[in-house]
């Protein structure tokens, strides 16, 4: 779901989200939105979902941009009912255009045995993306592995975060990191994911605390098993990063990058 192509993760965190925002903690949605808007149901997962939609111009397989959106929107629905995260209401495999079931999020649902999708209450375990990721557009302009690596921070910074408190800071922030044995086994992601964090720095979602003795290249002087907490980054979240319109932000920071190669922030931040 992380690959560059495809609408699927971020077609399924917008569904998420459309979920809770429509019922109650603890309830299910009994009807998602259509693939397609109508006069009928002007909301639709072509309306929430963004997408790079062309005119392929004048030709026998000439279609227009809305064709090319509901494509992708179908695909990525399509991928995501093969992994049971949704299915089609018709029962028919593939016919998810026809409108969709929304599935339970943690990949235990089987075709044989599927598994409705509940908004979740206070006593389960999840968890949390700042709002203003979605109303904001963040979760339009990152990329996959980018959001994968937020997903991954927010649940590290949750369940294995550490208080501490930074110099000259008034109140204590939450800190974590990860190692490359729990960052491929547990999360399944490789090193180019986990390099994200230098855009994500960039676009002040995320601050990094470099280990002391690690040199630039990521080798570290007289590095042995011991020190493997010490040679991590550390991450801490800065949720008032969302709060700014992700298009204009991100623009900039891109622009930049260009110029001079370098994930620099802007100036003024």
């Amino acid at each position: 779901m992380i690959t560059p192509k495809g609408l699927s993760l971020k077609l399924h965190l917008l569904m998420l989200f459309a979920a809770q925002c429509e019922v109650a903690p603890g309830k299910k949605w009994p009807q998602p939105y259509p693939a397609e808007p109508t006069s009928q149901k002007p909301d639709s997962w072509m309306g929430l979902a963004a997408s790079v939609a062309q005119y392929a111009g004048p030709g026998v397989q000439a279609s227009s941009v809305r064709t090319n959106k509901l494509r992708q929107v179908v695909e990525a629905m399509k991928t995501l009912e093969k992994k049971n995260l949704v299915e089609s209401v018709t029962g028919v495999a593939g016919q998810v255009k026809r409108g969709i079931l929304l599935g339970c999020e943690n990949g235990k649902s089987t075709r044989a045995a599927s598994i409705p999708y509940t908004v979740p209450t206070d006593e389960e375990q999840f968890i949390e993306i700042p709002v203003e990721f979605f109303t904001r557009g963040w979760v339009h302009v990152l990329t996959m592995s980018e959001i994968a690596a937020i997903l991954m921070w927010l649940d590290i910074l949750k369940f294995d975060g550490r208080q501490l408190t930074l110099p000259g800071a008034a109140q204590p922030v939450t800190m974590g990191f990860v190692n490359s044995l729990a960052r491929h086994g547990w999360y399944g992601l490789g090193r180019e994911t986990y390099e994200t964090h230098q855009p994500l720095r960039a676009f002040q979602l995320l601050e990094v605390y470099d280990p002391p003795k690690r040199h630039d290249d990521g080798k570290w002087q007289g590095y042995h098993d011991d020190h493997r907490e010490m040679a991590c980054h550390k991450i801490v979240m800065t949720p008032e990063g969302f709060n700014r319109e992700a298009g204009k932000a991100v623009l900039e920071i891109l622009r930049r990058r260009h110029t001079t190669g370098e994930w620099g922030r802007a100036l003024g931040w």
